[in-house]
């Protein structure tokens, strides 16, 4: 897989989701969730450009597309207004290098301040270890998003959903994390293959900057 052209359809992905307003921010009732679930099985409310946008993309780059634990298919949806984040970053100390991603969804039209609702990481001693995220705005009011990181250590395929109301789950090589209980994950590889972990209850967006979240997590390390 080439990471440039992994890094042009996680860019399209986004330059396609609709940027207005979020509307995340408001609270999701299960009368409204299903309203919204019945708005994508009526073929009269699907946003029918945007589906053919999807299709010339699959069309272009099917083969990375397909190279993810799960095969990023085009499918109709709804009209929606939701903008999505995914940030990678790569931490550096003393026990190696943090391989990382940051998923999230953008606040408001009016800010490009992003609610973090995911912060995953693997500890390598890889320098060329290797990122590839796609975050996905089409299920919109949930967030989803899957990737894999690589490293001489091992292989980790990752899935991620989140819901409106505040329910998130990521499975990282079938091992699944409730994100209630800590949306920051830590991965460090082990032999044969086996991995370690920390689930810790702490987040970027309690903090003004990344580097002070960066400076914490350095201090919880096993």
């Amino acid at each position: 897989m080439k990471g440039g052209e992994v890094f042009i359809v996680a860019l399209v992905v986004l330059l396609s989701s609709c940027k207005q307003s979020n509307s995340n921010a408001e609270p999701w009732s299960k009368e409204a969730l299903e309203v919204r679930a019945n708005q994508h099985i009526d073929s009269s409310q699907w946003d029918k450009e945007m589906y053919q946008q999807d299709l010339d993309v699959y069309a272009q780059f099917n083969e990375v597309l397909n190279s993810y634990p799960l095969n990023k298919s085009p499918f109709p949806v709804a009209k929606y207004d939701y903008a999505v984040s995914s940030l990678p970053f790569t931490i550096e100390s003393e026990k190696g290098n943090f391989k990382g991603v940051r998923i999230g969804e953008v606040v408001n039209e009016n800010s490009e301040d992003v609610k973090v609702r995911l912060t995953l990481m693997v500890l390598t001693k890889d320098q060329n270890a290797t990122e590839n995220t796609v975050v996905e705005s089409r299920n919109y009011p949930y967030l989803t998003a899957q990737g894999i990181i690589t490293c001489y250590e091992n292989t980790f395929d990752w899935v991620f959903s989140a819901s409106p109301e505040d329910y998130a789950h990521l499975l990282v090589n079938m091992k699944l994390f409730d994100l209630r209980f800590g949306e920051t994950i830590i991965i460090y590889p082990q032999e044969n293959n086996a991995f370690y972990y920390d689930q810790i209850k702490d987040s970027p967006n309690n903090y003004d900057d990344f580097e002070m979240f960066k400076k914490k997590v350095l201090e919880q390390l096993k």
